[in-house]
């Protein structure tokens, strides 16, 4: 059984606050060496798009896990979906996610990692996160899709291009420079 979108949001505002409550202790020891609240938001929050995309795409619809699974499940063939005639049903309801859930990511890892900051490398970090969790899905009997690896890619891309967008409008901000370490 599917959750409904309700659902998607209580889960998402529970992992949030458990996420935040577990930063705690790494807040208060941050703090007395002299880092800002604010930089501590940032790490905050790439911590919680690293986890949520783990728990979306391999916790939530992959329990139970078995790593002895029936079948296994590949599709190699990109934008095979393009054939189907529920297209819409099928942007709605996973490609559209699938970008979604990476656009923080995206964001989050350039601002916290610094040497993280030119596109190749944040591309490279989200390309090896989203092979690693297609790989790993294929083996606990889930499907694992060029289309999902595509789309999650494509929204790490767009969050750097926030992340860019942000840092050309607001290089001057106290701030951002405080957020972003800059």
């Amino acid at each position: 059984m599917r959750l409904m979108f309700p659902g998607y949001i209580a889960l998402f505002v529970i992992f949030i606050t458990i996420s935040a409550i577990l930063y705690l202790p790494i807040f208060f020891v941050l703090r007395r060496k002299g880092k800002e609240s604010i930089r501590q938001l940032s790490y905050l929050l790439y911590f919680c798009s690293f986890f949520i995309i783990i728990f979306a795409t391999i916790i939530l619809f992959g329990l139970p896990i078995n790593f002895n699974p029936e079948r296994y499940i590949l599709n190699l063939k990109p934008l095979l979906w393009l054939k189907d005639e529920s297209i819409r049903n099928r942007i709605i309801g996973e490609i559209i996610p699938n970008i979604m859930i990476f656009v923080p990511f995206g964001i989050f890892t350039p601002i916290v990692f610094k040497r993280m900051r030119k596109f190749y490398m944040t591309a490279l970090v989200v390309l090896v996160l989203t092979f690693s969790i297609e790989f790993f899905q294929y083996f606990i009997g889930r499907t694992s899709d060029i289309d999902d690896l595509i789309a999650n890619f494509l929204g790490g891309i767009i969050g750097y291009g926030i992340f860019k967008f942000f840092s050309y409008f607001f290089k001057n901000n106290s701030w951002w420079i405080k957020f972003a370490g800059a």
